[in-house]
């Protein structure tokens, strides 16, 4: 029975796909194979920034814009909330592989990440979990110490509400009740919260209460979500542009380099297929929104960087600046497995099921219609994530994180019980002090850049995801917790055994009691145990040593990389490029210190603000 129903979910799956192939893909007049030869503004990435801007600049209908898209159209599972990890390492990733690390990364292969990046129309906001935050207002007033004035919170407020019609991280559009005007209606952007009747959301908020202070700021999961799919850029500001006469879109094409004459952007040379490259010139200028790793690569490659790197890639310097590529910041998320006993987590057994499928396909809703998050707690500088899927797939998901085999068994005790009960904490720090650089290896631009991100380098940041680990430990022994049966798994790691004597059975919490010797006398037969007998044992807590190295040995990218093009050091309070003229970068890259978890959002409303200030340029 159980395969006829997989069979009929694949079915219903193939069906969504034909029809979002037939309908959805091809019917945009703005999508050209060949371009002018010249126009007001060339955009080089569609993903979130470069959709808001290509979608306001071209509001003036005298304005012509090309924007240029290294992939193509993503495929219909990128729609799906639940789903995002399902293009992850697909053609619409780029499949970042970082450099070997140092101080991180000892539980996988060749001690490297993998960092998703989208590739496609909508970027990474088309393949991460679609999760909304505005950060914290300190995040902003630290940007401003370090140089980046102009982009404060309250700088930004008229622009979150511009985009989505609030200026707080839990708002919902639809839920208006009582309201005579619902300021989200108008909003390009929409967002969802979490249902209230989710009770691992619900267990996790008590929990939180019992040990809450002036420090602790408590958020349930929102996300860009509406009628039950993704919400994003794509949908919300490109589009609606696609049919517009000014625009001309140009998919599988890369930019090369920026050509310049008197340290003024003039052209871009650009690659169509791999193969067909041409040279678009400009009126205006050239803004680069290709991400924290594509936009410094396109920098060094127009002779942007450092000097010494800039001669032995033997590329002409434009302007030398030793801060292009460094500064790369991320999250590092540290998974803790907490098993329960109540069914009230997402399971794979639940996903796969005809109720499921049925429920999205025909009614846009159910578990496929909303990511895979309950809430967040903040703690200082710490926080954690309640991520509600209890079972975990060792084909689906080892890969994705690059863990080495055994390792991934070591953090999740039952990896392919498809219908195990329970959630997973992700521990984080939310200010990481660790830095990393992108840089090149060759000037090729089929070469992939080199991308170190030093994570755990700081030491401070080990002892971050640590204190959010031990806010777990005291929120599991709450009684909202073990109202539902939870406890922690902490992962086995076999490097880290010296510091914690931790068995299998501690992890699992059963020990097994060995048949006794059966002696002459019949009451010592008829006392023994027939069978063998297994008992729940509660774990101990395990010394900040132990959990210190398995840190580093399994937190993995919490996909938030920023800072390779620095505001303040690399581009100016404009997001100019320093030292040259019509050349703008605007993507995460600019951000010089990280947004408190998902920056998404805080980027839409960045694109929004940057589109002022260009349309506000003169240029002589």
């Amino acid at each position: 029975m159980g395969m006829y129903i997989h069979i009929l979910v694949l079915v219903l799956a193939c069906i969504a796909y034909v029809l979002y192939q037939k309908y959805y893909v091809h019917m945009y007049t703005s999508i050209v194979n060949k371009p002018e030869k010249r126009y007001d503004y060339i955009i080089v990435g569609a993903g979130t920034a470069g959709c808001v801007l290509a979608s306001r600049l071209t509001e003036d209908p005298n304005t012509k814009v090309l924007l240029i898209e290294a992939g193509g159209h993503m495929g219909y599972f990128t729609r799906i909330p639940l789903t995002s990890t399902a293009a992850q390492q697909s053609p619409y990733d780029w499949s970042v592989q970082t450099s070997p690390q140092k101080y991180s990364s000892f539980g996988t292969y060749s001690q490297t990440q993998f960092i998703p990046r989208g590739k496609g129309l909508g970027g990474s906001s088309q393949i991460n979990f679609v999760l909304h935050g505005f950060g914290r207002p300190e995040d902003y007033e630290r940007w401003s110490r370090l140089g980046f004035k102009g982009w404060s919170y309250n700088d930004l407020k008229p622009y979150f509400s511009r985009a989505f019609g609030t200026v707080v991280s839990e708002f919902d559009t639809v839920d208006c009740t009582g309201q005579a005007y619902c300021p989200g209606e108008k909003a390009p952007m929409k967002l969802k919260v979490i249902d209230e009747d989710k009770e691992l959301m619900k267990v996790f908020r008590e929990a939180s209460k019992r040990y809450a202070d002036k420090y602790t700021i408590f958020r349930k999961a929102t996300a860009t979500v509406q009628n039950g799919v993704r919400f994003q850029v794509l949908d919300a500001y490109l589009k609606p542009a696609l049919n517009r006469p000014n625009l001309h879109v140009m998919l599988q094409t890369q930019g090369i380099s920026v050509r310049f004459d008197n340290n003024t952007a003039t052209s871009l040379y650009i690659l169509k297929d791999h193969r067909d490259l041409d040279n678009i010139f400009v009126n205006k200028e050239i803004i680069i929104s290709a991400g924290t790793i594509k936009s410094p690569q396109l920098l060094i490659s127009s002779g942007i960087g450092q000097r010494e790197l800039l001669r032995r890639l033997r590329i002409g310097p434009i302007a030398e600046n030793d801060e292009v590529g460094a500064n790369f910041h991320d999250h590092m998320n540290m998974p803790l497995y907490v098993s329960i006993q109540k069914p009230i987590s997402i399971t794979l057994a639940k996903v796969f099921s005809v109720k499921t499928a049925w429920e999205y396909l025909w009614e846009g809703r159910g578990l496929l219609a909303f990511p895979p998050m309950a809430a967040v707690e903040y703690q200082n500088s710490s926080a954690l994530m309640l991520f509600s899927m209890g079972s975990t797939s060792e084909r689906l998901l080892r890969d994705l994180s690059n863990y080495r085999t055994e390792v991934f068994k070591e953090i999740f005790p039952y990896p392919n019980d498809f219908s195990k009960e329970g959630f997973m904490f992700l521990a984080t720090c939310i200010q990481p002090r660790s830095r990393g650089t992108v840089t090149l290896k060759d000037s090729s631009s089929t070469i992939p850049p080199v991308v170190d991100p030093n994570y755990l380098h700081d030491y401070w940041d080990v002892k971050c995801v640590l204190k959010a680990l031990r806010r777990a430990e005291r929120l599991i022994a709450t009684k909202p917790f073990q109202d539902i049966g939870a406890k922690i798994h902490w992962p086995r790691s076999e490097r880290c055994l010296s510091f914690w004597k931790y068995s299998k059975d501690d992890q699992t919490g059963k020990v097994v009691q060995k048949k006794k010797k059966k002696s002459k006398s019949k009451s010592s037969v008829k006392s023994a145990p027939k069978s063998t007998k297994a008992k729940q044992l509660k774990v101990a807590s395990p010394p900040d040593e132990y959990v210190e190295c398995v840190i580093r040995d399994v937190a993995v990218t919490g996909h938030h990389a920023g800072g390779t093009c620095a505001g303040g050091a690399v581009v100016d309070d404009e997001l100019r490029v320093k030292h040259v003229r019509r050349l703008r970068v605007v993507d995460a890259s600019v951000l010089p210190a990280p947004v408190s978890l998902y920056p998404n959002s805080v980027l839409i409303a960045m694109a929004e603000k940057a589109a002022d200030l260009i349309k506000n340029t003169h240029y002589l």
